[in-house]
């Protein structure tokens, strides 16, 4: 199977990165995939979409052990997963899983300063703990956003939703990582003041 996703990538500096990818990152892939799927045939489907989806995007991969790289390919996965899912829902006549299009239930959004600020104050490394804690809507759409920097239109292409639905999950996950941040704040001056 790596030969046919090789046959996907041009240069040999990215076949070299792929292979590495490939070998140190299948059985972390498949364990996302199997979380979200519970059936061994259909994760290995998933991880399969997945290394397709990764292919055709190497050049985006800076680095191979790093933790962008690992965000990245697990969103692959769970995006690979889901889609999976909604299809074998839709085959079982269930319903839809719902897309959060509705662009006027959208609270008027905090300002990305107010972000930043906090980001300050809590440092890089718990703000991506609290991008893990987020729901997976809001998680794949925030990480790709500001842990790998991809601009709006080409998360809608890798995600395959619309932009405007980019835009509802990033305004929603914003707001929600705002309110965890000042929920920790909150807790820790409470703290500090107890132990005065």
């Amino acid at each position: 199977m790596l030969c046919f996703y090789l046959s996907m990538i041009e240069t040999q500096e990215d076949t070299d990165k792929f292979t590495e990818i490939y070998n140190k990152y299948k059985n972390m892939m498949h364990n996302v995939a199997f979380k979200v799927l519970n059936n061994t045939q259909d994760a290995e489907d998933a991880v399969h979409e997945a290394f397709l989806k990764l292919a055709r995007n190497i050049p985006k991969v800076e680095s191979i052990s790093c933790k962008k790289t690992e965000t990245f390919l697990v969103i692959l996965c769970r995006s690979a997963s889901i889609d999976i899912y909604r299809k074998n829902k839709k085959e079982r006549n269930k319903a839809d899983i719902g897309e959060d299009n509705d662009m006027g239930s959208i609270k008027a959004a905090p300002a990305l300063d107010t972000l930043g600020e906090l980001i300050s104050t809590e440092g890089y490394n718990r703000l991506i703990e609290l991008i893990y804690e987020l729901g997976d809507t809001y998680r794949d759409t925030i990480a790709l956003r500001f842990i790998l920097e991809w601009s709006n239109n080409e998360i809608a292409d890798f995600l395959g939703i619309n932009k405007n639905t980019v835009e509802v999950r990033i305004n929603r996950g914003r707001a929600k990582l705002i309110e965890m941040l000042g929920k920790e704040e909150e807790y820790a001056s409470i703290q500090r003041k107890r132990s005065k």
